[in-house]
């Protein structure tokens, strides 16, 4: 078929068939969620459109134009939904809402932190700090403890210091004996 036939064609609808069509793109649009990506109604009807001008998609005369991009709407949402991954990645930015008074936020925002807060991290460095000073006479202990600070297991510290099995663990059954009830509160006590 001739483009100049499917643009005279295009521009033939009228205003109430444009209106449907581009009631039926977002509906269609709205349905992917997700799968819809960065794309709107504007873009799948202007694909549709660009396809059959483009002779990707044929135009059959037998039903009429608005028919046709009806069905080649459908297909091609279809199409984007099946190249969805529902695993994927979201971006920040697909997450946003608006609440009630208008007012954009994101979700994300709602999750509760992980990571500790500013008094508890004041907590526990001061509990650390008391710790060492407990043992800073005790050369095995403070090299362990370093250790630990480090990122070091029980192994690699008893490598890195040269000493025996036994040795590491008389230093840590000292450390368990003379750490006060007070700086083990809120902390697991199986210590390395």
């Amino acid at each position: 078929m001739a483009t100049e036939e499917i643009v005279a064609a295009l521009e033939a609808l009228t205003a109430p068939q444009l209106l449907r069509l581009e009631k039926f793109a977002r509906y269609r649009v709205r349905g992917l969620g997700r799968a819809a990506r960065w794309r709107d109604h504007k873009d799948l009807l202007g694909e549709a459109v660009t396809s059959t001008l483009a002779g990707n998609r044929r135009w059959n005369k037998k039903v009429s134009l608005d028919a046709h991009l009806f069905g080649a709407m459908r297909s091609i949402s279809t199409h984007w939904r099946e190249q969805y991954d529902p695993t994927e990645a979201s971006l920040e930015s697909e997450l946003l809402r608006r609440s009630e008074e208008g007012e954009t936020y994101s979700p994300m925002g709602q999750v509760p932190s992980c990571a500790p807060d500013a008094e508890r991290v004041a907590a526990a460095k001061e509990k650390v700090e008391r710790i060492v000073q407990l043992f800073a006479d005790d050369l095995y202990v403070s090299l362990i403890l370093t250790g630990w600070h480090e990122g070091k297991t029980g192994r690699e510290i008893q490598e890195m210091l040269g000493i025996p099995q036994n040795d590491y663990d008389a230093a840590i059954r000292r450390m368990r004996r003379n750490i006060p009830d007070d700086l083990w509160e809120g902390t697991r006590r199986n210590v390395q």
